[in-house]
């Protein structure tokens, strides 16, 4: 293992705190050493980790000899945890060379291709044109056996706020309608939105060469459920009076049915002093006798037409006494609570009322 610490100060960075000391020789001490030190934060580039303890560095070790040993042995889904732990512990080129190698003999090829990207700009800084071949040929050699996710995202399902994550992971917007390399097995796409139902898909991508796409349809918005507080169970009516609501029901129904023939009569007689006032009228107008029947029979059909209204209303009437009367006088009935329901959608809104009596 090998951990590559920052050079001291650039050339460039170097001269500046000179410069300023030659130009500005009443500068306090205090401001010149600002610079210096601000001078020295800028130093280096690249890899910069804090320094790891002697005993990071003791079991970073042990742990990367035990992951070689596991790897010879064939054994990877050991190995790599443990190389995993000493590149975190202590990081170097070759321990993430290592880890890489160990992944793709674990089939995790998306990361293995990552890892093995990353070793090769470590060796390039490290000097390590040997370990710089090596990955680069890995990652070259890698490349076409990648598994792909396409994440598309249609215009219409693009709101405010919408969370895409990949096991657990956010996929950014820069990342949508982008094939990006993913490790075979099961993986789920969830996505989520202020005040929408989420949606989550569960798929399985194959380890080499497959390719998959997961199309975000619009959320929708979530149902609302207004429930009235329920009340205890009303005892039945008593015979009698269910009888009296039976027999309301079953006379308003009978006078509705008697309003709905005298509609019917006097819409006969509306539409028969029309067609006489025909003898009168032509197509341009029409005589005095004309005139006085096409007046009849606008006021008959106006007359049948409430008469027909009064009808259906009693006759509904009529029937749901009648339906009360009974459902009362049937013991153990249990009172529905009233639900309002409210579910909406894209350029829909429907709403309901479910009740029980």
């Amino acid at each position: 293992m090998q951990v590559v610490r920052p050079s001291c100060l650039a050339p460039s960075l170097q001269l500046v705190p000179a410069k300023m000391l030659l130009r500005h020789r009443h500068l306090p001490h205090l401001r010149i050493g600002t610079c210096l030190v601000m001078a020295g934060f800028l130093c280096g580039g690249g890899r910069v980790h804090a320094e790891p303890s002697a005993d990071d560095k003791a079991l970073a070790t042990i742990l990367f000899q035990q992951g070689r040993a596991l790897m010879s042995a064939g054994r990877a889904p050991e190995a790599c945890p443990k190389l995993e732990e000493s590149q975190r512990l202590d990081p170097g080129g070759g321990t993430i060379l290592n880890l890489a190698l160990c992944h793709e003999q674990e089939g995790r090829l998306a990361r293995s291709w990552s890892e093995f990207k990353e070793a090769v700009t470590i060796a390039r800084q490290d000097g390590r044109r040997d370990r710089e071949s090596e990955a680069a040929n890995r990652v070259a050699a890698l490349e076409p056996r990648l598994s792909r996710l396409t994440i598309v995202v249609p215009t219409g399902a693009q709101i405010e706020g919408l969370l895409i994550e990949r096991d657990g992971h956010e996929v950014g917007r820069g990342a949508w309608s982008t094939a990006i390399p993913i490790d075979g097995g099961e993986h789920v796409v969830r996505v989520t939105a202020v005040g929408r139902e989420p949606f989550t898909t569960t798929f399985v991508v194959g380890k080499e060469s497959d390719s998959r796409i997961v199309e975000i349809p619009v959320l929708a918005t979530p149902v609302v459920v207004v429930t009235s507080s329920e009340r205890a169970t009303p005892a039945p009516m008593s015979a009698a009076t269910a009888g009296r609501l039976r027999w309301a029901g079953i006379s308003a129904a009978g006078a509705g049915v008697i309003l709905l023939g005298a509609a019917g009569y006097t819409l006969a007689t509306a539409i028969s002093a029309k067609e006489n006032s025909k003898a009168d009228c032509w197509a341009d107008g029409c005589g005095s006798a004309g005139l006085q029947q096409r007046r009849d029979a606008v006021s008959r059909g106006n007359r049948a037409t409430w008469l027909g209204v009064g009808g259906v209303v009693l006759v509904g009437a009529g029937a749901t006494l009648f339906y009360l009367g009974r459902r009362s006088s049937t013991p153990g009935q249990a009172r529905t609570p009233t639900r309002i329901v409210f579910a909406a959608a894209p350029g829909l809104l429907v709403s309901g009322i479910q009740a029980g009596f």
